[in-house]
């Protein structure tokens, strides 16, 4: 029939609104429509148990937004890093070489700045990360103008 969508159809359609309207909130930000002093994105892990303990998804985790992937990297030496990249046009026009602050759930707060391919890197130290503290926190853009 021509007025049905199949399950996939219907979440390939919603998923498209949801970055279709998240984009069009995020030039309307840009344009000066509507001033944000300092954004901030929420970033939240729903389900990602492994066998022992929660596991930070090897997929990494999307911003509420859709505008940055965050993804968990470990060094040979142990060392666990924090790659935050910005993602399409948008994330990159919002992102590239602006300074932002990354605070957890545990309480600890990490500041860094995006370089100008929108990626950037929080060194969160040798094997002594809690990965559960991972699993929600925020990333607020500081007042530097890109």
């Amino acid at each position: 029939m021509a007025g049905e969508f199949t399950e996939a159809q219907t979440a390939r359609f919603l998923r498209t609104l949801r970055v279709a309207t998240q984009t069009a909130l995020a030039q309307y930000a840009m344009s000066g429509g509507r001033t944000v002093s300092r954004p901030t994105l929420a970033f939240m892990a729903l389900a990602a148990k492994g066998a022992d303990a929660w596991r930070f998804p090897a997929s990494g985790l999307t911003s509420a937004d859709g505008l940055v992937l965050a993804t968990l990297v470990r060094e040979p030496t142990g060392v666990a890093i924090l790659e935050l990249q910005a993602q399409g046009v948008v994330g990159l026009s919002l992102y590239a070489n602006r300074s932002a602050r990354a605070t957890f759930s545990g309480g600890r707060s990490d500041h860094g700045a995006f370089d100008r391919d929108g990626r950037m890197r929080i060194v969160l130290g040798e094997s002594a990360i809690d990965e559960i503290d991972l699993a929600s926190f925020e990333l607020e853009l500081l007042d530097d103008e890109p």
